[in-house]
C-alpha cells in the first residue's frame, strides 16, 4: 500500500440507502462522510435470472470512481494527485489480483491524470433488492448502447435503427441530477416516436449527499470511465458479452488544438485506448471475453446526422445538448466550446438547420474570450488541410499527419492490436479519410459558423 495519498475515500458497503464514504483531505486535515446511495431498481428487468456477484462489484467499483472523482478537487494547472480508494466488494479476491487492479488503475491514470490505488476488502452486508433473482423480462438479442441524450447518441442510434430494423436496442443512461435523467428520457422518446417498440431506456441513479460543504471537482474526467463501466454491467444482464458507444472518430480521438497542449486538454472518456483498457479489465473480472466497442470511429459528426438529414427529422437535433459547460439559465448550451462549435458544424455540414439555442449568438455574451476555441479549432483544421495536401501518397500523408500528431500512432497501434478485423494499412486509410472529409467540410461551413462570433 502506497502511504502517500493525497486523497483516501474509504466506503461502506454501497446500498440503495443510507450508503457512506468517508473523505480525508491529508493536506488540509479535511475530514468529512458523505451519504452516498444509488438506485439501480431498472435492473430487476433484465434478460438473465441471476444477478452475477461480480457484476454487483463492478457497479460498485463504477459508483465509488463517481463519487471519488466528484470529491477529489482537481485542476489542470495543480501537481498530479494521488487518490486512494477502499471499498468493500463480493469477490475481492478476483479485484486484488495484481492485473486487475494495474488495469484499472492505469485506466483511470489515463483518463484523469491523477494516481489511483485500489484496496478491496470483503463485504459482509446483504446485496441490493435488485440483486435477487429474477424472471428474464428484458429482450434477447438486443444492442445496448450510452445515451447521454447528446446530438452523437441521437444520430448514431436513429443511424444503427435504421440499419437493422430487425434489432431491439437497450439505452443505458446514469448520473445524479434529475435534469439530465429527465433529459435522457425526453430525447429518448422523441426516438421512439420514429420507431415504435425498437428501444428500453434503463438508468442507474447516483446520488451524493453532506457534501455541500467541500470544493467539488469541477472537472470530472473519471465521468466517462464510470459511464462504461455501468453499461458495461447493464450489457451483461442484458444477455449482452459487448457495449456500444456512438461518437465521431473526430471527438472521440480529440486531437489538441496546439503543440503545448497536455493530454488532458481534452477529454478522453470514449478515446479508443480508453475502449481497450476498459474492455481489458472487465474480461479479466468476467474471465470471459468482454468488448467496449464505438462502430462510429471512423465517421465524421456530419455522416452521423445524415440519415436524420435524409429523413428530414430536423425537429430531433435540438431536443439533445452536447455543451461542456452549459450555463444555469437559458440558453443553457454557451454556443462557443469546442463540443458545441462542433456540433454547429455537423450540423450545417448535413444541411440540417441548427433550431437550437445558444448562449452566442442568441444570448446575453459573457465576458470572456468566447472565440478562442473557435480560433483553435480553425488552425487545426488548416493545419492538417495543408499535411493532407502537401503529401501524395498515403504513406506520406500519415507521415506528415504522425509527425505533427504522433497521438495518431498510438491509435494505430491500439486499434491493431484490439480490432482483429482491421489491418494497419485499413486503418491508415480509414484515419486519413476521416480528417479528410472533416477539413472538407470545414471548408464549405465556416463562413456560416463565423457569422455567430461576428454577429
Amino acid at each position: 500500500m502506497r502511504k502517500d495519498s493525497d486523497y483516501i475515500l474509504v466506503f461502506d458497503a454501497i446500498e440503495n440507502s443510507n450508503g457512506s464514504v468517508h473523505f480525508f483531505d491529508r493536506e488540509k486535515g479535511i475530514k468529512r462522510t458523505i451519504t452516498i446511495t444509488i438506485n439501480d431498481k431498472e435492473f430487476s428487468y433484465r434478460a438473465i435470472k441471476d444477478f452475477p456477484e461480480i457484476i454487483a462489484d463492478l457497479i460498485d467499483v463504477a459508483v465509488a470512481i463517481y463519487a471519488s472523482d466528484r470529491l477529489v478537487p482537481q485542476k489542470q494547472s495543480e501537481k498530479q494527485c494521488r487518490i486512494r480508494v477502499v471499498i468493500p466488494v463480493r469477490c475481492p479476491d478476483r479485484l486484488n489480483t495484481e492485473r486487475n487492479r494495474e488495469v484499472l488503475e492505469n485506466l483511470l491514470q489515463w483518463a484523469t491524470g491523477s494516481r489511483w490505488e485500489f484496496i478491496f476488502k470483503k463485504r459482509n452486508s446483504l446485496g441490493r433488492f435488485s440483486e435477487q433473482p429474477s424472471l428474464p423480462i428484458a429482450p434477447q438479442k438486443c444492442e445496448v448502447v450510452l445515451w447521454s441524450g447528446g446530438l452523437d447518441a441521437l444520430a448514431g442510434l436513429y443511424t444503427r435503427l435504421k440499419k437493422y430494423p430487425e434489432r431491439q436496442f437497450v439505452l443505458f443512461g446514469t448520473g445524479g441530477s434529475t435534469f439530465v435523467y429527465s433529459h435522457q428520457k425526453k430525447v429518448a422518446q422523441a426516438i421512439l416516436d420514429s420507431f415504435p417498440n425498437r428501444c428500453n431506456l434503463y438508468r442507474l441513479s447516483i446520488c451524493l449527499s453532506g457534501s455541500k460543504t467541500l470544493r467539488k471537482n469541477k472537472i470530472p474526467r473519471a465521468r466517462g470511465v464510470v459511464f462504461i463501466l455501468l453499461g458495461s454491467a447493464c450489457a451483461y444482464l442484458m444477455g449482452c458479452r459487448e457495449l456500444s458507444i456512438y461518437e465521431n472518430g473526430i471527438g472521440a480521438i480529440n486531437l489538441p488544438y496546439r503543440k503545448s497542449a497536455v493530454g488532458l486538454d481534452h477529454t478522453r472518456s470514449v478515446h479508443p485506448k480508453t475502449l481497450a483498457f476498459a474492455s481489458e479489465f472487465i474480461t479479466n473480472l468476467l474471465q470471459e471475453k468482454f468488448f467496449v466497442r464505438n462502430p462510429f470511429l471512423f465517421w465524421i459528426k456530419a455522416e452521423m446526422c445524415k440519415a436524420l438529414s435524409e429523413d428530414e427529422k430536423f425537429e430531433l437535433p435540438p431536443l439533445t445538448k452536447s455543451c461542456d459547460s452549459p450555463h444555469r439559465s437559458k440558453p443553457i448550451q454557451c454556443g462557443y466550446c469546442s463540443s458545441c462549435i462542433l456540433r454547429k458544424q455537423a450540423l450545417a455540414a448535413s444541411k440540417i438547420k441548427d433550431k437550437t439555442l445558444y448562449v452566442v449568438p442568441h444570448g446575453k455574451r459573457p465576458v470572456e474570450n468566447t472565440t478562442l476555441y473557435f480560433l483553435h479549432m480553425l488552425t487545426q483544421v488548416s493545419t492538417i488541410r495543408e499535411l493532407l495536401n502537401t503529401a501524395c501518397t498515403t504513406v506520406t500523408q500519415w507521415e506528415y499527419l504522425t509527425r505533427r500528431f504522433p497521438e495518431l500512432n498510438e491509435v494505430l497501434d491500439q486499434l491493431a492490436a484490439t480490432e482483429d478485423r482491421l489491418i494497419p494499412n485499413d486503418i491508415q486509410r480509414r484515419l486519413i479519410r476521416l480528417y479528410k472529409a472533416y477539413v472538407d467540410d470545414w471548408e464549405i461551413v465556416e463562413s456560416k459558423i463565423a457569422e455567430d462570433f461576428l454577429s
